[in-house]
């Protein structure tokens, strides 16, 4: 680990970061949803942005055990503020993808070295592709294949 343990705390304050920005994303989103379907869909915002912050815990907490300090940086926040709740769905599906790809930079930098972190990034990655997977059927309108 030592040979890239920089490269390491890195990805994970990234992590750390862009967690702490979904944590926020799904609050702010969740308090800007009208109509019908209110009631689930804030409920199911409010579901991921604590899990959000879990994961921006989680991972601060793998950086504390490694030895070094915490990101007190907040990733990219949302900006528009007159959005559908598909627009946000498709906005999400881009956040989580960014999660995917810092994982499996976490993934490729531990494989071998660190099996702690490898089975963290794995789970993580299923986590966050589960998440995907979820919104986009979201998106799906009735009668789509």
């Amino acid at each position: 680990m030592e040979r890239n343990k920089d490269e390491v705390v890195e990805v994970l304050n990234r992590i750390v970061e862009l967690e702490l920005a979904g944590a926020v994303r799904y609050t702010q989103y969740s308090m800007m949803v009208f109509g019908h379907a209110r009631i689930p869909i804030v409920s199911w915002m409010r579901e991921k942005a604590a899990e959000a912050l879990l994961h921006a815990t989680e991972a601060g907490d793998e950086v504390t055990a490694i030895g070094a300090a915490v990101s007190l940086t907040i990733g990219e926040l949302v900006s528009a503020h007159t959005q559908s709740v598909d627009d946000m769905m498709k906005d999400m599906v881009g956040h989580e993808r960014k999660g995917i790809d810092l994982y499996r930079r976490l993934l490729k930098l531990n494989e071998g070295r660190n099996i702690s972190l490898e089975e963290y990034a794995r789970q993580k990655i299923r986590n966050e592709e589960m998440h995907v997977s979820e919104i986009e059927k979201m998106l799906r309108r009735k009668g789509d294949a």
